[in-house]
């Protein structure tokens, strides 16, 4: 199975230049790894990081929420160097003039090269920073960690699976000054999902981060993971913006 060589050929592109630099957007991120673990979460302690309420958490059982953590091994960007880059977020619905739209919040999004971090944090609000991430594998699993100044965060290994090509599109909300900004990222992968418990394994670390999520988390058992060995993505640059 391969993936369509055609799915950005129906982007308009425009030219963006930040820091002395020219971008095209949205950008290409043409050739990565993806794979997603998710984990029951304390619905009261994450309602705290809602930056505004126009947004609700998912709640899959009174109290209780999901935290996901997603792992990206960026092999080919257009405009930039290939990077990685962990995500710990959670499902939200976006309330607005009676509109609802899914999406996620992320509340840690580290990446390992400074251009990365400075254009996501600059233009869109996301909340990155620079961290060491590494990515092996064995026969059966893929493993990601990470650290920042030098204490370990997690890892996260999640069992392969096999896949099929699937098509998707999603809301990736974030804060910038005043205002909530909502980024549509549209993403082409072969893609494998399992509802199996257990299989992404959690170890966190000592870092602060690591006790924050030992705060969130009911627990470090996972109830489903996903993971896609190739992807494709386009991400423009923040589509959308409302009042908080």
């Amino acid at each position: 199975m391969s993936l369509d060589k055609e799915f950005f050929d129906k982007y308009e592109y425009q030219k963006v230049e930040f820091d002395g630099k020219e971008y095209e957007a949205p950008l290409r991120y043409n050739d990565f790894l993806r794979m997603v673990a998710y984990f029951p979460a304390k619905a009261r302690k994450l309602k705290k990081y809602l930056p505004t309420k126009k947004l609700k958490l998912v709640k899959p059982f009174p109290g209780m929420s999901i935290i996901f953590i997603i792992a990206f091994e960026y092999r080919d960007v257009s405009h930039l160097e290939p990077y990685n880059e962990v995500g710990i977020g959670f499902p939200v619905v976006l309330k607005d003039q009676k509109k609802k739209i899914q999406g996620t919040y992320l509340i840690h999004l580290p990446v390992t090269t400074e251009e990365a971090c400075k254009l996501g944090v600059e233009i869109s609000g996301f909340p990155k920073f620079v961290a060491d991430i590494t990515f092996e594998e064995t026969e059966h699993t893929k493993i990601c960690s990470l650290k920042h100044e030098n204490k370990e965060i997690l890892s996260i290994e999640c069992k392969k699976l096999d896949t099929d090509i699937r098509s998707s599109e999603g809301n990736n909300f974030t804060v910038k000054g005043n205002k909530l900004l909502r980024t549509v990222v549209t993403l082409q992968s072969l893609y494998g999902w399992t509802r199996q418990k257990g299989e992404a394994i959690l170890t966190l670390g000592n870092h602060p981060i690591s006790e924050e999520l030992r705060e969130l988390l009911l627990k470090t058992e996972s109830v489903g993971h996903e993971y896609e060995p190739t992807a494709q993505l386009s991400l423009p640059f923040a589509e959308e913006e409302y009042d908080l």
